[in-house]
């Protein structure tokens, strides 16, 4: 009896320890795509846009880096640089009530709502969907983005990590067509 009591804990003990090797795997994908992103807090990232191949776009042929400043338990800010210069603006991932939200700020540290631009937008993205993971998330248009830019109604950004090779994929696509695509490493 006694040898079977014994049995019987171990196979307790291994199949909690099992459970408990899998915790990611059941976890809510937003949470685990957060965290993910929040363990690279205080990273740069460099690299370059894949896409388009345009010689005029803005982002072609110049070095994009990545600076995860600033993450908090509903928070994180990725500032956005190229060529080495701060590009007045970040990529903010928000946890919150309606879901997890990109959010494009395009103000920066010295830029007010009063220097905006005719075509200078500002607080355009959307909420994470039910089709990403751990590691992916796919951001479709909300209606806010909607009202500020109504070309982008059909926009789609999703954001990939790639952990194990500290690759991070920034990819944007409108009209179920690739409009922007760039990859960026941890330096």
């Amino acid at each position: 009896m006694k040898k079977l009591l014994t049995i019987i804990a171990l196979t307790l003990l291994l199949s909690a320890c099992n459970g408990d090797t899998n915790v990611a795997e059941t976890e809510n994908p937003h949470e685990a795509f957060f965290a993910n992103l929040s363990s690279l807090c205080g990273e740069t990232l460099t690299g370059g846009s894949t896409f388009p191949d345009d010689p005029d776009h803005p982002l072609v042929d110049t070095e994009l880096n990545n600076h995860i400043s600033e993450c908090d338990e509903s928070k994180i800010r990725i500032e956005l640089y190229r060529d080495g210069d701060y590009w007045h603006g970040a990529w903010v991932i928000e946890k919150r009530e309606e879901g997890l939200h990109l959010f494009h700020d395009h103000l920066g540290d010295v830029r007010t709502m009063e220097d905006l631009g005719e075509n200078d937008f500002h607080g355009y993205g959307g909420y994470a969907d039910d089709t990403g993971s751990a590691t992916t998330q796919f951001f479709p248009a909300d209606d806010a983005t909607a009202d500020i830019i109504p070309a982008a109604v059909t926009n789609v950004w999703m954001m990939d990590l790639d952990l194990e090779n500290g690759k991070f994929v920034y990819y944007l696509e409108r009209h179920n067509e690739p409009r922007f695509r760039a990859e960026m490493f941890v330096n």
